[in-house]
C-alpha cells in the first residue's frame, strides 16, 4: 500500500452531512502537482471545500490541491454534502486514483487504497429471517391456486421422454427439454413414445395450467403457449436437486395435481444495463429463473446517462462512443473502473438471440430507451445532432448531470427519437416500448432561446409542457409501428401523452393512485417494495443503497398494492400487475448481481402470482427452504437469510 485514502462522517444533520477527507502518502517519495481522482455518489457542495478544488460530474469528482503531498505525511480536507446521514458502507468513496501533471495524466495513474468509511454511528446486528428446521415437502414458489399430494412417485431417468407436442406448446418443450439434457447429462428426446405429455385445453384461462403427475405419465394441460411454460415450471421445481438412485441418475418427483392460474397479468423484472453493462449469458441466467418462478415480462433498461447498450444502425457513435466510458473516453469513469475503459453493448444478433431465448421460457422483453433525461451518453455521442449550444440553462439531475436532457427545439431531438423508436420496434416483437421520461429536472430550457420561442408558437407556459410535447411525439412514433407505450409516472408531465400509455409507479404508491384517478393503467413498482437495488437489512456492511428505506425479503412478501383500495372497488382494474427492479450503480459482477436479487426474487413472484388470500409469511418461509438446495446447485450467490 503506497497511497490510502480516508472518509470520515464528522457532522450530520437530517439532511446534511459533513466529511473529513484524507489523502494519506505512505511512500518516501512527496508528490507535486497531484490531483485526486474518485468516485462518490453524492453531490460535494464545491464551496464548502476546506482545502483545495473539486469538480465533479456524475460520481467522478477531481479534487486539486496546490500544496504538495509530503513523504510519510497528509492532505486533508472537509466538505460537505447536502443528505440525510449515511448509513452503509457502500455510501463511501468507491474507487480513486492520484494523476501528476509532470506526466501524461492519467496514463500511469498512482493507485489508492480505500479504507471503509467511518460513519460514525453505533455498530447494527446483521438482519436475519429464520427459516423452519424442515423445509416443506412440496416446496412450488410461488404458490399454486390449488395443489392435491397424491401417493406415489414419477421416475426422471434416462428412460424419460417428451411425447411430441402441441405447435402451442413447443417453447415450453424446448425449455423442459434442454433442462433434463443439462440434469441427466444425455439427451431427453421428444417422440411418440413419451411419458411427459402436453395437450391444450380449451377450458383453461389464458395463462393458467393443470399439471398432474401420476406413477408412469406427466400430464401437462394449458390454452395458451404462457400456460405451458407455467406447468413446466412447476414440473422443474418439484425435481429434486439431487437423485434418489445414484447409479441411474433417477430423479423421484412426487404425485401431484395441480390447478394453478396467476393473480396479476403483468409480472415483470426491469435490469438496468445502462449504468453497468451485463453481458448477455448473465441476462439469459437470470431469464431462466425468471421463467422457474413464473414471470412473464423482462424490463430491458438499455440506455442511461452512463452508458448506451443497444446497436442502432442510423447512429452508430452511441455504440462507439457511449457504450464506453474511462479516462481517455468522451464519458468519464463512472461508479467503478476509474483507471480503466469499460464498458459494451448488444448487437442486434445478440439480442434477437436473447429474445428467442426468452420466448421459449414464457418471457416477453420490453426494451427502455429512456428520454428525454438520462440521455447523457446519446448527447455526448451524437453532439452536432442534440446539444443546444445557445441554451444556458442551469439544472442538476439527481445522479449530478447538468448536460443530460434532449431539448424540444431542436430537430435533431426528433429525428433522433424516430430513427432510434422505429429501430427498436423493428428488433423487439412485444406490442410494448417503454420510453423512460423520469428525472427531468427543475431549470431545464428555461435559457434556452430556441425553447422558449417553442413554448410562445405553441402556447406553452410550463417547461413541463416540453416534456409532454416530445413524449407525444415518442408515442406517435410508437403507435405509426403498432407499439403501445409505456413510461414512469412523470410521463404524464405536460399532460400530452394518451391514456392509452401505461404508466409504471416507481415513487410511491400515491402516484400509482393518482395516475388511475386520471385513467391510466398502471403497473405497481414503488421502490420502497420493489427495489432490488436497496439494503436487504439494517446493519453498515449491507450490499446496496437506502434513499428509499431498506428492504429486507419479509417486506417485499408483505407488499400488496394499494392495499387500502377495496377488492370491488373498479379502480383495480387499472392495476395490470406488479414489476420488480434492479438498478445497477454498485452491480458490477455476477456476485453482486446474485446477492441483491435472490432470494427477494422468489418473495416478488409469490406477490405476483398467488392470490394474496391465500399468502402466508410462515408458509412461505418453509417453502424458501426447500428453494435453497436449488440456488445452491445452480452456484447462485443469494444472500443467506440466517
Amino acid at each position: 500500500m503506497s497511497y490510502r485514502l480516508d472518509l470520515t462522517v464528522i457532522d450530520k444533520k437530517e439532511n446534511e452531512s459533513r466529511f473529513a477527507l484524507s489523502l494519506h502518502n505512505l511512500t518516501d517519495t512527496p508528490l507535486q502537482n497531484w490531483s485526486l481522482h474518485f468516485l462518490f455518489n453524492r453531490f460535494v457542495r464545491a464551496e464548502t471545500l476546506s482545502k483545495g478544488a473539486i469538480s465533479q460530474t456524475g460520481s467522478y469528482c477531481t479534487l486539486t490541491a496546490t500544496d504538495n503531498l509530503p513523504a510519510n505525511g497528509l492532505f486533508y480536507t472537509e466538505f460537505t454534502v447536502g443528505t440525510a446521514p449515511f448509513t452503509l458502507y457502500d455510501d463511501g468513496i468507491l474507487d480513486a486514483f492520484i494523476s501528476l501533471a509532470s506526466t501524461a495524466e492519467y496514463i500511469k495513474p498512482l493507485k489508492v487504497d480505500i479504507s471503509t468509511i467511518n460513519l460514525d454511528q453505533p455498530a447494527v446486528e446483521r438482519y436475519n429471517t429464520p427459516l423452519p428446521v424442515k423445509a416443506a415437502d412440496i416446496a412450488l414458489i410461488p404458490k399454486p391456486s390449488k395443489i392435491t399430494q397424491l401417493q406415489g412417485s414419477f421416475h426422471i431417468n434416462q428412460h424419460t421422454a417428451i411425447s411430441t407436442p402441441p405447435t402451442l406448446a413447443q417453447g415450453a418443450v424446448n425449455w423442459l427439454q434442454a433442462e433434463l439434457n443439462t440434469l441427466l447429462n444425455e439427451h431427453v428426446p421428444v417422440n411418440q413414445q413419451g411419458n411427459i405429455h402436453y395437450t391444450v385445453n380449451k377450458d383453461l384461462v389464458d395463462e393458467g395450467y393443470r399439471l398432474l403427475v401420476e406413477n408412469d405419465n406427466v400430464w401437462i394441460q394449458a390454452n395458451s403457449a404462457s400456460g405451458f411454460v407455467y406447468a413446466t415450471s412447476s414440473l422443474l421445481q418439484l425435481i429434486p436437486s439431487k437423485p434418489s438412485h445414484q447409479a441411474d441418475s433417477t430423479y423421484q418427483i412426487p404425485m401431484v395435481d395441480i390447478n394453478d392460474k396467476p393473480h396479476f397479468g403483468y409480472r415483470g423484472m426491469m435490469l438496468d444495463c445502462g449504468r453497468h453493462f451485463h453481458p448477455v449469458e448473465r441476462i439469459k441466467h437470470l431469464i431462466d429463473q425468471l421463467a422457474r418462478y413464473k414471470f412473464n415480462t423482462f424490463h430491458w433498461h438499455l440506455t442511461d446517462d452512463e452508458g448506451w447498450r443497444v446497436e442502432i444502425d442510423a447512429y452508430p457513435e452511441l455504440t462507439r462512443i457511449g457504450a464506453w466510458r474511462g479516462p481517455n473516453e468522451v464519458i468519464a469513469p463512472q461508479f467503478s473502473h476509474i483507471a480503466q475503459r469499460y464498458g459494451g453493448f448488444y448487437s442486434k444478433q445478440e439480442i434477437r438471440d436473447v429474445i428467442a431465448y426468452a420466448a421459449d421460457r414464457g418471457i416477453m422483453i420490453i426494451p427502455e430507451i429512456d428520454i428525454p433525461g438520462h440521455c447523457r451518453a446519446a448527447i455526448l455521442s451524437l453532439p452536432d445532432l442534440l446539444i443546444d449550444p445557445d441554451d444556458k440553462s442551469v439544472y442538476r439531475s439527481i445522479q449530478n448531470y447538468n448536460d443530460n436532457i434532449l431539448s424540444p427545439a431542436l430537430k435533431g431531438t426528433y429525428s433522433f427519437i424516430s430513427n432510434v423508436l422505429s429501430e427498436i420496434c423493428d428488433l423487439f416483437p412485444a406490442p410494448f416500448v417503454h420510453i423512460g421520461a423520469d428525472e427531468v429536472p427543475v431549470g431545464v430550457w428555461t435559457d434556452s432561446p430556441a425553447c422558449q420561442k417553442f413554448m410562445a408558437e405553441h402556447d406553452y407556459h410550463d417547461p413541463k409542457e416540453l416534456q409532454g410535447h416530445l413524449l407525444r411525439f415518442a408515442e406517435e412514433v410508437l403507435e405509426g409501428k403498432g407499439k403501445r407505450m409505456m413510461g414512469w409516472e412523470e410521463a404524464t408531465h405536460g399532460e400530452k401523452v394518451s391514456k392509452n400509455t401505461i404508466i409504471f409507479s416507481w415513487q410511491s404508491e400515491q402516484a400509482g393512485l393518482e395516475c388511475i384517478q386520471k385513467g391510466y393503467d398502471i403497473v405497481m413498482q414503488p421502490a420502497q417494495a420493489t427495489y432490488l437495488d436497496l439494503a436487504q437489512g439494517y446493519s453498515a456492511d449491507e450490499a446496496g443503497v437506502d434513499w428509499a428505506g431498506k428492504l429486507p425479503i419479509d417486506k417485499v412478501y408483505n407488499y400488496y398494492p394499494l392495499s387500502d383500495l377495496a377488492e370491488e372497488n373498479s379502480e383495480r382494474q387499472h392495476i395490470l400487475g406488479i414489476q420488480t427492479a434492479l438498478w445497477s450503480e454498485l452491480v458490477n459482477n455476477q456476485s453482486r448481481f446474485e446477492y441483491m436479487i435472490y432470494p427477494r426474487l422468489l418473495a416478488v413472484s409469490e406477490i405476483c402470482w398467488s392470490d394474496p388470500k391465500y399468502r402466508n409469511w410462515d408458509d412461505f418461509k418453509a417453502r424458501l427452504k426447500g428453494q435453497l438446495s436449488y440456488l445452491d446447485k445452480a452456484g447462485i450467490n443469494y444472500r443467506h437469510c440466517e
